[in-house]
Formats: structure tokens, C-alpha cells, sequence
């Protein structure tokens, strides 16, 4: 279908009240890293944002290695239910999957070698995907892709939170090639890059969820769920009716 004049349009003026991001883009951290090749798919920001707040809470000063992460997964057996157990305790919600799939992201990186963040970088600037395809059981091109972009390489891609981002500002959902197009029409008219972008809109996910009621900015027990929204309709519908 591809975006009107009409909603690029309208999609500049909201994007253009956004303030810089806080943040650099680049994910330095080697175990968050690898958490969000393994959460970051498929999910909502929100969801993700509350389990690794989880893990800050409970692991942080515990996993912030690749010999920690290893010896924290070797006290749960390699079955559903132990990796259930393992999802509960790290991140606070019942992930047997997602927790099978960072066994096998381990499994893979300590193999190649990859097991500083230093180590992680040099990987992804020199690996194609064609080095990743079918070698960890669950985790695909878009898998790929998040790690790249989270390294600094690689091209964005039409993640949850500027789905959600963008669908709430023009009332529609929007295809894959919808998202890329506005990130790349939205960026270009702001004279910014399009990770600048894409952070900007992260972050505003992020405060917006930080400032809900207790009780509103996420359930209990954080599920990591398919849904696309951030929640943030009605704020961004009012910007763009200006």
C-alpha cells in the first residue's frame, strides 16, 4: 500500500516534537546482549524492558559474564520445566522457550569463541548471516538482525515499538515495508539518522510506560506477548491532529 504525503506528513510533525534520545543506540553490555537476541523478537518493548528490570533486580551483580551465565544455566536441567524454573528466576516469567533458545545462543558463541563483548563486536562486523542460519534452534534472520543492529550494524528493522509507534499516530496498522518506508521519509525530513529515530521512539515507549499508574504499566507476572502496541494512542492521535 505504501504511506500517503498525507501520513508521512503527519508522522514528521509527531516524530519532530520527539526529544533527542538519552541514549546511545549501541547495546554494550555483553549479557543484555544476549538476553535480547533471545526476548527481543516478537515481543513488546514493555514486556522486554520488565524482565531484564527483573534481572537487574536479581542478577545484576551475580551474571556479568559469559562463565556466570553459564553457571546460572547449569543449575537448572535442560527440560521444560527446569527451563521454566530458569525463565521464572531470571527474568520473572515462564519462558521454557526463550530460555532454550539462550542455551543454544551459549552453546553457539562459546564454540566460535564469542564470549566478551569486545569478542561479540568483532563477530558481528565480520559474520554473515549465512554463519548464523540454523545453528541455534528457534532464532532466524530477524534474530540476526536485532544483534546486528544492537552492535551497530545492520539496517532497522520494523520492530514492535516503531510498529506500535507509528500504527498509533496514523490509526492503521502498517506493513513491514510501511515502517521501513517512514523511518526512512521521517529521518530524512528531520536531517537525522534513522537509529537516532529509532531510539527517540524507543524511549518515549519507555517513559510513557515508567509514568502509568502501578498496576497499568505492565501485568504481575510479565508475559513476553505478541502484541504490537506500546500503549501510547491516545498521547501520539493528539500530536498528530495538530
Amino acid at each position: 500500500m505504501g504511506l500517503s504525503e498525507k501520513e508521512a506528513a503527519a508522522l514528521v510533525r509527531v516524530c519532530g516534537d520527539l526529544p533527542p534520545a538519552r541514549r546511545p543506540y549501541v547495546q554494550t553490555d555483553y549479557i543484555l546482549n544476549l538476553f535480547l537476541a533471545v526476548l527481543d523478537y516478537r515481543s513488546t518493548a514493555e514486556a522486554v524492558r520488565a524482565a531484564l528490570g527483573t534481572y537487574r533486580e536479581r542478577w545484576w551483580d551475580k551474571i556479568r559474564n559469559f562463565d556466570d551465565l553459564k553457571r546460572f544455566l547449569a543449575r537448572y536441567p535442560d527440560t521444560p520445566e527446569g527451563n521454566l524454573k530458569a525463565g521464572s528466576d531470571l527474568w520473572g516469567f515462564r519462558a521454557a522457550r526463550r530460555v532454550g533458545e539462550l542455551r543454544g545462543l551459549v552453546k553457539f558463541f562459546e564454540a566460535r569463541g564469542v564470549v566478551t563483548q569486545e569478542l561479540l563486536v568483532h563477530w558481528a562486523r565480520t559474520s554473515q548471516y549465512r554463519d548464523f542460519m540454523g545453528r541455534v534452534k528457534g532464532l532466524s534472520l530477524n534474530v540476526y538482525e536485532g544483534m546486528q543492529l544492537r552492535l551497530g550494524y545492520g539496517t532497522i528493522k520494523a520492530t514492535p515499538h516503531l510498529t506500535g509507534f507509528f500504527g498509533a499516530v496514523l490509526g492503521r496498522q502498517l506493513s513491514e515495508h510501511e515502517v521501513r518506508e517512514a523511518v526512512d521519509k521521517v529521518s530524512g525530513r528531520l536531517g537525522i539518522r534513522p537509529r537516532e529515530l529509532d531510539r527517540r521512539i524507543y524511549e518515549v515507549g519507555a517513559a510513557l510506560s515508567q509514568s502509568a499508574p502501578r498496576g497499568q504499566s505492565r501485568p504481575a507476572e510479565p508475559a513476553v506477548p505478541k502484541s504490537k502496541t506500546l500503549g501510547v494512542q491516545a498521547t501520539l492521535l493528539g500530536s498528530a491532529s495538530r
